[in-house]
């Protein structure tokens, strides 16, 4: 398996994160010919950066004013968004209290100013290399062949770790239930194999909408999909939910018994606090999201309901 093929370390994404513009600027020199660098000027604005963008690597430097560098690592590690992020510290001083206080909040390696570039560039490559890999089985494992999607491993293995984060943060869970309208005539008019692109077709759609790192996308099965939204309140559902509807229907895929002649999706919608989710593991909440979505199916299909 050459790992390079599936991602080249030009398109891998290097944070570095220095308060100093110097050490940046240095870092930069020597990583941007191999690597994507991205810097950041604080451990806060680093913390919004690998919310919304996830890079490959953070490099970090562990004295900051505002945030130090081990209180963002360890925070990084808390989040199921960002705790496969591998950081590597930068120190101009490390005694043994401090190397131990990188391992305790999960560091995967540190560097001493002032840097040697070739041992630094190694290191990344063999940090990054490792990611990838971890990556790919974890894509082997959590992911739907045909479509790329999620599949209900993964939601039975690494969503519940979601869902406790939100509820720490007071805050809630949104779920979509999805399915293709008139998808068995579908079937038995163009056959299977179209079947097949129809349903990569309508994932792409669903994937291409659903935009925030954090969401969600699942084939639940067959014709089904789940779109699990945390960190939002009923209006945003129901607006993510209609917009579903609205970009399948603008796609236009042809579908002769279907409605007006194309591919359309019904979905239902719920949203619950994230701790009550954690209390009945998210059953309940897909539950309530199916419910609706039987309702929009019964008025007529081509509808979003919640």
């Amino acid at each position: 398996m050459n790992l390079q093929e599936i991602k080249p370390y030009t398109e891998c994404n290097v944070l570095i994160v220095d308060d100093e513009p110097i050490s940046r600027m240095l870092l930069e020199s020597i990583l941007e010919p191999v690597f994507r660098c991205t810097t950041a000027e604080s451990g806060h604005e680093a913390l919004l950066y690998c919310a919304e963008n996830a890079p490959d690597l953070v490099l970090l430097d562990m004295n900051m004013p505002d945030i130090n560098g081990l209180e963002v690592c360890k925070t990084l590690k808390q989040s199921p968004v960002t705790s496969q992020i591998p950081v590597i510290f930068v120190t101009s001083t490390l005694d043994v209290e401090s190397e131990n206080a990188c391992w305790e909040v999960g560091a995967s390696d540190f560097v001493m100013k002032p840097v040697n570039a070739s041992t630094l560039t190694h290191r990344i490559k063999t940090h990054i290399q490792n990611k990838l890999r971890t990556e790919f089985l974890e894509k082997m494992t959590f992911h739907d062949q045909l479509t790329g999607l999620y599949n209900r491993t993964y939601l039975t293995k690494e969503i519940p770790l979601l869902i406790r984060q939100v509820a720490r943060d007071q805050s809630n869970i949104g779920a979509i239930m999805i399915d293709i309208d008139y998808f068995k005539l579908f079937n038995d008019n163009y056959g299977h194999l179209e079947g097949d692109l129809c349903l990569q077709k309508v994932a792409k759609i669903i994937s291409d909408t659903v935009k925030r790192p954090k969401d969600a996308v699942i084939r639940f099965g067959g014709e089904e999909f789940l779109v699990l939204l945390p960190y939002i309140d009923y209006q945003g559902t129901k607006i993510v939910a209609q917009q579903l509807v609205e970009a399948v229907t603008n796609a236009s895929i042809p579908h002769g018994k279907g409605i007006e002649g194309r591919v359309s999706i019904s979905a239902g919608f719920a949203v619950w606090k994230a701790a009550d989710v954690v209390d009945d593991d998210y059953s309940a909440l897909v539950e309530d999201a199916d419910i609706s979505l039987f309702e929009a199916k019964e008025r007529g299909r081509n509808q979003a309901k919640g």
